[in-house]
């Protein structure tokens, strides 16, 4: 491989790798804490659901009396393996971490009273908690609640028929708060709906206000050569969308030129753009690079 600009050995990319992977396990840990939190110190002590698994979770444990967090743990596991089939083992493996410690603070928290006595409030408190915490684990590929997600992975699209995830999350929900309703009571199906609002408005906040992420797609007649580099340096590997992408284009002999045109789409953090950029300008200066916020 050509030298960088600037150089980086291996211990580098190897202190790299573990920073990366030292914060996102914190931040899968902090993310699971802080949505526990939400769920058993407001919500389900208040008879209050959500929506997603974590709404049919807290349903689940009012109507049997098990943990929440039991249900939390066992309806996300299946859907969390099939979002990260095709993923790196140490993401899946890190997204899963952050699921456990969701379920096990959750269990560790069932027994607690409510936080305060006014429904409304823990409504929206714990609303917000949770909500704030899903989304920390989202902006670091952790997912604590499958169906709560901005955007579902091609998998779990393929899983629901195809069916446009806004129409999911709606559909599930009223579903969910109606049966809430016919089995709480519509005051605290009210109460749900208020919760449900705020985590999703939570979870819209923290994925997508100040994103210390950037958008990059590259075009370059050397792609190979740079995924090998990023991923080497930086553990980065293209989007999974963008490479099926490629791959159908490439099968047909008709469009093969058309992988140039879709081109490579990472997802970097700020502090990684400038070695980023140095890797990519090293190995091929022509390549087109353009950037994008992160969603």
């Amino acid at each position: 491989m050509p030298n960088l600009p600037y150089p980086i050995t291996d211990g580098d990319a190897e202190d790299w790798k573990r920073t990366f992977r030292i914060r996102r396990l914190l931040m899968a840990v902090l993310g699971g804490l802080i949505a526990a939190l939400g769920l058993d110190l407001f919500l389900v002590p208040s008879g209050i659901i959500t929506g997603g698994v974590t709404g049919i979770s807290a349903l689940a444990s009012h109507i049997t009396g098990l943990h929440t967090g039991m249900f939390v743990f066992v309806l996300n596991l299946p859907l969390l393996l099939l979002a990260f089939r095709q993923s790196a083992r140490e993401k899946a493996l890190i997204a899963a971490i952050g699921l456990l410690t969701f379920s096990i603070c959750s269990i560790v928290f069932y027994p607690v009273p409510s936080v305060i006595d006014s429904k409304i409030g823990s409504a929206a408190i714990g609303g917000i908690l949770l909500g704030t915490g899903i989304g920390i684990g989202i902006r670091y590929g952790i997912i604590l609640d499958t169906l709560q997600m901005p955007k579902l992975s091609r998998s779990l699209t393929r899983l629901l028929n195809r069916i446009k995830l806004p129409g999911v999350q709606i559909g599930l929900n009223l579903a969910l708060l109606t049966v809430a309703g016919l089995v709480l009571g519509w005051e605290l199906a009210m109460y749900s709906a208020i919760a449900c609002l705020a985590a999703l408005e939570a979870i819209r906040i923290s994925t997508s206000s100040f994103s210390f992420h950037l958008g990059i797609r590259i075009n370059s007649a050397n792609e190979d050569a740079l995924a090998q580099a990023i991923n080497t340096f930086l553990n980065r590997e293209p989007e999974e969308a963008d490479m099926e992408e490629r791959s159908k284009f490439t099968a047909d002999g008709n469009q093969a030129q058309s992988e140039a045109v879709s081109g490579m789409l990472y997802r970097i953090h700020l502090f990684e753009l400038p070695r980023f950029k140095s890797i990519v300008r090293n190995l091929d200066p022509e390549a087109v690079v353009t950037y994008d916020a992160a969603s």
